[in-house]
């Protein structure tokens, strides 16, 4: 049982009790007081202390889930921050993939994180800052989600079990790898900002609020470019409000004369006057205007590299086959992710109708579906803000299954031909975010509306259990939404380079080369950024393959004018190679067999060779290049 202290905080007296009838309007925005605000902060980073634990205790030397995308975007961060710092001009012009230009715009650029890489250096600084944000993505998602579930209208139980089924829904767990599909905390939390500076007419509020939506923006736009058209229908749905507003603004002035007559408002026939809403104030617009700018301003820097890169690569351009194999039926919505510690076994059956498993299970959670559906036929909320929310969930869903709901991929083909931007989107599922907040809000409501009839049943019986009914009941259903959310994940050793690597002169090859491993030679090149021929990304580069291709004889005459040829100085072979676990393992590493390749002689290839430990450099000496790429 909670301190008496405690439960009366968590408590939310002025919500009206669930016999209440049916909201007509939105409560008053709530007083958020500081002590409110630091018990926030604090659950949020508990929980995600908790629900990744050990990782804390391994900040330097460990990463959550695996060794496969994490490791890069720790590279990437670590990339963003070094080129803000030295060279903000050629930004997108990471070291690796040389001699490739705009290389960071390959993947998501996460942009908004570059300022945590102005502390700290090398692989370890790089670990360190990319774990630090990763329990920030945790946290910020339950934080945003629980204020703008408070601004809405429930109380502090309804906040905390927004907070965590948004954070911890279990379809976050599948794509906890992903740092920037889990970075989704910006949109509550932006949400709620402008929602309540406008109900405050606070400017400074709605300032922070357009800042954070830039921000989110500004971390890629797997999340951003939903994101932005949830704002777009905000906008519109809010000029209509307004517009309509206006009309009932001019109704009253017609009526002025009759009201006149009447001191308490009613006009001449007797019924009440139109009631006058407050125009936005001018300092108001304007502020608006300036918040608008800025998103727009940051979502066109972010946007052009990216749309050079799809004109200048067309492998880069997302096509309807690429789009279905992410693409799933309805069966998704029974799916949870196999590191599920309760549902992924019992929907295995669900699971093997998914195309893809690790990006198209969108199991919502059966506690925050039943919650959802209490707050969806209760009146904590009123009824257009409920329906819209339940409108979001449906429209969120659809899009999310891709081109797997019908034989000819609608509706999600009209989105992917007609609306700008979605012809870039390579997994649908993501769009399933804005989905689960949703249901977390609504969610909260019903958990609200619990936790209030426990009150009334508890007032039935004693004074005691008036006040620790509602405290069991709201403690059960926060545990059983984090238990049923939060996953299983694991935090592998992340391998370090050897001291005679660092600080080679490049353009450098590490070998051997694929996909998985050249994620590791990105991190390993955060000690120092030399320019790196290695890379990966979710399109395939011809020059590239034509590269890892010619390196399957390595180290031969040909593979070495290869590499004189795409101007390599510096070749490192790794003999010692590190376990890539799961669906990240080695595909088609070149070259094949790193122990044959480092035992092969070089005499006559204007090579020299050196081998230091578990590695072996090569130094690509002048001599003749091959005649061309064969890309």
């Amino acid at each position: 049982m909670l301190p008496a202290s405690m439960a009366t905080a968590l408590l939310d007296r002025p919500v009206p009790s669930p016999a209440a009838k049916q909201a007509k309007s939105w409560p008053a925005s709530p007083t958020l007081g500081r002590r409110e605000l630091l018990w926030v902060m604090a659950g949020g980073l508990a929980l995600a202390l908790l629900t990744t634990w050990p990782l804390v205790l391994h900040m330097g030397s460990r990463i959550s889930p695996d060794l496969g995308d994490p490791v890069r975007t720790s590279w990437q961060i670590a990339w963003v921050g070094h080129a803000m710092l030295h060279s903000p001009g050629s930004l997108f012009d990471s070291n690796a993939f040389y001699p490739h230009p705009l290389s960071l715009a390959f993947s998501d650029s996460l942009l908004g994180y570059g300022p945590a890489a102005f502390f700290g250096s090398g692989t370890i600084g790089a670990l360190v800052r990319y774990n630090l944000l990763y329990l920030l993505a945790w946290s910020l998602s339950f934080i945003g989600a629980y204020l703008l579930a408070r601004e809405l209208g429930v109380g502090r139980w309804g906040g905390a079990a927004a907070g965590i089924a948004f954070a911890y829904a279990p379809y976050r767990v599948t794509e906890a790898g992903h740092l920037h599909v889990i970075s989704s905390g910006g949109i509550p939390l932006a949400l709620f900002l402008l929602l309540r500076g406008y109900r405050r007419s606070s400017r400074g509020l709605v300032i922070a609020g357009w800042l954070v939506a830039a921000w989110q923006i500004s971390l890629g736009f797997t999340l951003g470019l939903q994101f932005s058209y949830l704002l777009a229908v905000l906008a519109v749905l809010a000029a209509l409000y307004w517009w309509r507003a206006g009309r009932v603004a001019s109704s009253a002035n017609s009526n002025a004369d009759g009201a006149a007559a009447h001191p308490t408002g009613s006009a001449a026939d007797g019924k009440p006057a139109p009631s006058r809403r407050p125009a936005l104030p001018r300092q108001m617009v304007v502020v608006t205007l300036i918040g608008m700018a800025i998103v727009g301003a940051i979502t066109v820097y972010e946007a052009r590299p990216y749309l050079k890169v799809a004109s200048e690569y067309p492998t880069a351009k997302r096509t309807i086959r690429e789009v279905k194999i992410y693409s799933s039926g309805p069966a998704a919505f029974l799916a949870a992710s196999t590191e599920n510690r309760v549902w992924a076994s019992a929907t295995s059956f669900a699971r093997n109708d998914v195309h893809s498993k690790n990006e198209s299970v969108l199991f919502p959670g059966l506690t925050i579906f039943i919650l959802a559906l209490i707050g969806l036929s209760t009146g904590l909320y009123t009824r257009r803000l409920r329906w819209g929310l339940a409108a979001g969930v449906v429209i969120c869903g659809v899009l999310a299954l891709g081109m797997g709901l019908t034989g000819a991929g609608y509706p999600y083909r009209l989105m992917f031909d007609y609306a700008p931007g979605w012809d870039g989107v390579r997994v649908p599922g993501r769009v399933f975010t804005l989905a689960t907040l949703f249901l977390a809000l609504l969610a909260g409501a019903g958990a609200q509306w619990l936790v209030l009839w426990a009150r009334t049943r508890g007032a039935l019986v004693s004074a005691f259990w008036r006040d620790g009914l509602p405290v069991l009941v709201g403690g059960v259903l926060l545990i059983g939404l984090l238990g049923e959310g939060a996953g299983h994940m694991a935090t592998p050793v992340v391998p370090q380079p050897a001291r005679a690597e660092i600080g080679l002169p490049g353009p450098i090859l590490d070998l051997p080369t694929d996909g998985a491993a050249d994620r590791v030679w990105q991190y390993f090149s955060t000690d120092g950024f030399p320019k790196i021929a290695d890379g990966n990304s979710t399109f395939d580069i011809p020059q590239m393959d034509d590269l890892r291709g010619g390196m399957n004889s390595f180290p031969d005459k040909s593979s070495i004018e290869k590499l004189r040829y795409y101007g390599i100085k510096t070749v490192v072979l790794h003999t010692a190679l590190p376990a890539l676990p799961g669906l990240h393992g080695y595909a088609i590493a070149e070259p094949p067999d790193v122990n044959v390749a480092a035992a092969k002689p070089v005499k006559g290839l204007g090579v020299t060779r050196r081998q230091i430990g578990s590695v072996v450099i090569y130094t690509i000496g002048p001599g003749p290049a091959a005649l061309h790429s064969g890309a």
